[in-house]
């Protein structure tokens, strides 16, 4: 959340006055999200955006109209046109999760199912 979103409950005046010692123990204290160990992050493996992807042809391969495949996936119609009529191109996180589209779309549909 940044400082103009009007649901956002963080004191940004007390944070900015925050030292690094007080801001890593009051996240140490946060039991909604522990730290990770220094092993924990170390499994952890970088990951190399795709740099090209076309939407088309995981459309294509999973037998849907640009409709459906909207639909299925939370992605307007014309997002879906524009990507593949090439006027616009997919951001990396997008990219990203069209990669992830095409390789378990079962899998992405379940979890923006729930």
């Amino acid at each position: 959340m940044n400082e103009n979103n009007m649901n956002d409950k963080t004191d940004w005046a007390a944070l900015k006055k925050m030292t690094d010692s007080e801001i890593e123990l009051a996240a140490k204290s946060d039991p909604d999200a522990p730290l990770l160990s220094d092993y924990e992050l170390s499994q952890f493996k970088r990951v190399k955006p795709v740099q090209e992807i076309d939407v088309r042809e995981i459309r294509t391969k999973l037998h849907l109209s640009q409709e459906k495949f909207a639909i299925f996936f939370g992605v307007s119609k014309r997002t879906i046109q524009e990507w593949e009529q090439h006027r616009k191109r997919p951001n990396a996180t997008s990219r990203n999760f069209l990669r992830v589209v095409e390789y378990a779309p079962d899998v992405v549909q379940r979890a923006l199912a729930n």
